[in-house]
This record gives structure tokens, C-alpha cells and sequence, in this order.
């Protein structure tokens, strides 16, 4: 049996996603296809990594993981955005699973050293970059399953684009971090992992500072404190959370003149 996941933005309105799952059954009749998110906004790579990064370790080796979120490049600016070719997709195979994406970051993003072999696809005709999920993926993926040959549908490349997140530094005795991924329920992900948090911060005493108020706690539960109240807490990604008991912390906790812009900045300090 496969196990091919989708990561897309063509949620679940059209019948785009059902004809990708349709051609993917009729070539593999046993493949298990599992939506690890369809929904993804605004083509924010930076989600759509978060969002793989973290499934990865729960997925048997040879999981076939097609990746179908293109970074937007500005076509009317004379100079291409960071060099971004949208023509170019890849293949790379990462802790054992096979990783399908088009040139956009992706492998940085997700292991900012990221040293494994990529592969640049071939793939015949322009109308097949239209839909390249259906088009192009789908028919790697079939390759993949059957075959496990990569070397004979793509080239060696190390010309690819790199992007990499905002990363934690402490500066004197403050832990600065960033808000990296909001879920559904409006908590805020940052970057600060517990494993750096117990380096850095250990025993000593401490203060987070949030948008209009200091926490000096981190709890285990969201029932730790009173329902509307700000928490702070290690999820089960390892990383540092920010969450209100009941309610959103996107919606509490950001600016209101954020805009569409999410930018959340978390300051931790410590001292003895």
C-alpha cells in the first residue's frame, strides 16, 4: 500500500481536489491518500512547511508527501521576486519520505540545513503547469509508488530557492522570539522550542511579555487558568504557545491595525 498526503490551497468547495484523489485511485488502486491540509490562505509557504515539518515524524518511510503551494511572485516587476521560477517543481527525499513541491522554499523552510539530494522534474507541455497538482505531481507519485526511482523522471539540481524563517536569539537576558503558525482555534505558535527555553531560561525566573499583559507561568493545560484569561504553554510540537482558555489569541492578543500582515513578537525575560 502508498500513502500519498495532499498539502494545497484548493479547499474543499471545487471539484479540484476530488479529481487529483480520483487519478491518483484509478493508477493506484491500494494508495491511502490523507489530506494533511487542503486549505492552506494566501499562499503562505511558511504554513504549509510548518504544517509538513511536523507531520513528518508520525508517517511510515516511503510516504509520498505532494506539496502544491506555489509562492507568489509579482509578474509585473521586471525583476522576478527572489529569482522564483513557478515552472520548476522538485523532488527530494527527506527521513525516508519522498517530498513533491514546486521551487518554493520548501526544504529550507523545514530543515534550514537541509543537505539532501534534489531533483529538478521533467515534464512535457506548458497546459500541464495549469494544474500541476493533477497534472504533473499526481504522475510523479504514481512513478514513485510503482517504482521508487526518482533519477528517472528528474536531474540533480543545487540551484533551488532558499527561504528561511525568523529565527529566536537572545540578546543580554531576553529570549526574543516570533509568532510562526496560527491554528483554527486562533493559538499562536512561536518559534521558541522547549528545548531552548530550558538552555536558555532553566530555573531562573522569568517574564513573557504579550500585547497588554506579563505572564511569569508556563502551565500544562488551557484549564490552568480562568476562561478569557492569556496562557502560555509547550505544545505538542515542542514549541512555545500562545493561547486564551475559550477563546482566540489571534483575535485578543494582535494589534487591530495589523492588517492582513501577521506579525507577532514575544519577549522573554529572565533573570535570577
Amino acid at each position: 500500500m502508498s500513502i500519498v498526503t495532499l498539502t494545497t490551497d484548493l479547499g474543499y468547495r471545487d471539484p479540484y481536489l476530488a479529481i487529483v484523489k480520483a487519478k491518483l485511485i484509478t493508477q493506484l488502486s491500494d494508495v491511502k491518500i490523507i489530506d494533511l491540509s487542503c486549505d492552506i490562505k494566501d499562499n503562505t509557504i511558511s504554513d504549509a512547511a510548518f504544517i509538513l515539518k511536523n507531520a513528518l515524524p508520525y508517517f511510515p518511510e516511503n510516504t509520498i508527501h505532494l506539496m502544491a503551494v506555489k509562492f507568489i511572485v509579482d509578474s509585473g516587476n521586471s525583476n522576478k521576486q527572489n529569482n522564483i521560477d513557478n515552472t520548476r517543481y522538485l523532488i527530494s527525499k527527506y527521513k525516508g519520505q519522498y517530498i513533491i513541491c514546486p521551487d518554493n522554499g520548501l526544504f529550507s523552510l523545514i530543515d534550514s540545513n537541509y543537505n539532501e539530494p534534489i531533483y529538478q522534474l521533467y515534464y512535457d507541455g506548458k497546459a500541464k503547469h495549469h494544474f500541476f497538482l493533477k497534472d504533473i505531481f499526481v504522475d510523479v507519485a504514481i512513478h514513485i509508488a510503482k517504482t521508487n526511482k526518482v533519477e528517472d523522471i528528474g536531474m540533480l539540481t543545487t540551484d533551488y530557492y532558499k527561504a528561511f524563517q525568523f529565527e529566536s536569539f537572545v540578546t543580554g537576558n531576553i529570549l526574543r522570539g516570533k509568532g510562526i503558525y496560527v491554528d483554527d482555534f486562533g493559538n499562536i505558535i512561536t518559534n521558541i522550542t522547549e528545548q531552548q527555553f530550558n538552555e536558555v531560561v532553566g530555573k531562573r525566573n522569568f517574564s513573557i511579555t504579550l500585547p497588554g499583559t506579563r505572564i511569569n507561568k508556563i502551565v500544562d493545560t488551557y484549564d490552568e487558568v480562568k476562561q478569557g484569561q492569556p496562557l502560555v504553554l509547550f505544545n505538542s510540537f515542542g514549541n512555545l504557545e500562545v493561547a486564551v482558555n475559550g477563546k482566540s489569541a489571534l483575535n485578543m492578543l494582535c494589534p487591530r491595525d495589523i492588517g492582513t500582515k501577521f506579525d507577532f513578537n514575544l519577549i522573554i525575560e529572565f533573570y535570577d
